[in-house]
């Protein structure tokens, strides 16, 4: 995904992207149903894949994420809406980005059976650079 941020006294106020890395941290009861299709689970892998895949990478893969604050940038996107792109309420730094993130998976995982809580997120912008979310200071 794509990003750029506006205020930004060094090379981030470029259009630049990353090929971000995500963790998802989950805590729950383990499914003890003998038979049941996710025995020894806390949640089926397949199923967190979905909405991740839903929730997030449909949504961000190849796009670009323009803060609706930078106005060059929204007024590029106005005249060229075709091109894949994310309006966001804030500026597009890690931190906010797992925050967001975060709200829209414990949405998704809230709505579950069974007790599932998602404890955190870790978005990794580089190998050696990333931001966590635990939701407990959310």
């Amino acid at each position: 995904m794509g990003h750029r941020l506006p205020n930004h006294q060094g090379k981030c106020v470029n259009l630049h992207g990353h090929q971000y890395v995500l963790e998802v941290v989950l805590e729950g009861e383990v499914d003890t149903v003998k038979d049941s299709p996710s025995v020894g689970m806390v949640m089926d892998y397949g199923d967190l894949k979905n909405i991740l895949d839903e929730q997030v990478h449909e949504i961000c893969d190849h796009a670009f994420m323009v803060a609706e604050s930078d106005s060059l940038m929204m007024d590029f996107y106005r005249k060229n809406s075709q091109l894949k792109h994310v309006v966001v309420a804030f500026e597009s730094t890690a931190e906010n980005i797992a925050k967001w993130i975060f709200g829209r998976l414990r949405e998704e995982i809230a709505i579950l059976p069974g007790k599932i809580e998602l404890l955190s997120v870790q978005l990794w912008e580089t190998p050696y650079n990333s931001a966590r979310v635990v939701g407990e200071f959310i």
